[in-house]
């Protein structure tokens, strides 16, 4: 009975390989779960990966250890994973000495809280020995409110030691995004964040982001605010549209040029540049 149940398996497995094998030879970046595969097929597709112009990006539900994890970032799989699947620092640390060595790099989204004493909790101390190893943080508010001093010290220690921290940003700005900006953070934000009242304080925001080498990144969802969205556009932040880019008729197409310049580095989102946790 176990040798059936065996060989109905291996079929689906061997398929599952061609088809990894197959996405090699397309000119495209490739993206899978660690679920889809076993580890000597993925293993074995990393390393056959060779297009420079592309990254081989690995999203982590938890069904590999940290060893198997060390395999694939050390032979150049950039991880995606998450503090609902692996907070053991201890885990995210080595991992992430192995994705420098072969040239991939780890992304931590965080999307619940960290307090101090809190049992299987993150704490701030935690998130600061994992910024400082070289984990590219990305942190939202979205379900929990966030001390963003804390985050810009976090973003700092990320930028010390040449990852970064990508912030979301959910609900109205806020004067302390000054200095989360200066501190090297990416924020990302969307036009329902803005005020009639605010083109001052965005501008200051973008200004101070890339000063610091980062940026704002606006989701535009369909506002109809054109004289701020120029105002931004103009102190350089990267604008990403909810529907595809306007007509000849439309308001906005004169700063149709300017934004086709500003193209947003991939490890300044997670997974896809759209999406805002």
């Amino acid at each position: 009975m176990e040798r059936e149940k065996q060989e109905e398996k291996e079929p689906d497995s061997l398929e599952k390989t061609i088809e990894l094998i197959s996405l090699l030879k397309k000119k495209q970046p490739i993206t899978v779960r660690d679920d889809q595969y076993d580890f000597t097929s993925l293993l074995d597709a990393v390393r056959l990966f060779r297009d420079s112009r592309y990254r081989f990006r690995v999203i982590d539900t938890g069904r590999f250890d940290p060893f198997e994890l060390e395999w694939l970032t050390g032979h150049g799989a950039d991880l995606y994973t998450s503090d609902g699947v692996r907070a053991r620092i201890h885990d995210l640390e080595i991992i992430s000495a192995s994705a420098k060595k072969g040239n991939a790099f780890v992304s931590f989204l965080i999307n619940g809280k960290w307090e101090e004493g809190e049992e299987k909790s993150l704490t701030f101390s935690d998130l600061m020995n994992v910024g400082r190893c070289g984990v590219y943080l990305h942190i939202t508010n979205r379900s929990q409110p966030r001390d963003i001093q804390q985050v810009a010290q976090l973003a700092y220690h990320c930028a010390q030691k040449g990852s970064w921290l990508v912030y979301y940003h959910h609900g109205s700005l806020e004067r302390s995004l000054l200095e989360l900006g200066s501190n090297g953070a990416w924020i990302h934000l969307t036009d329902q964040s803005l005020e009639q009242d605010s083109p001052g304080l965005i501008r200051d925001i973008v200004l101070s982001a890339r000063s610091a080498g980062s940026n704002v990144v606006l989701h535009w969802d369909g506002g109809d605010n054109f004289a701020l969205l120029d105002e931004i556009v103009k102190a350089g932040a990267v604008v990403l549209f909810k529907s595809p880019l306007f007509d000849y008729r439309s308001p906005l197409k004169v700063l149709e040029k300017g934004l086709r310049k500003k193209r947003l580095d991939f490890k300044a989102y997670y997974l896809y540049p759209s999406v805002l946790p």
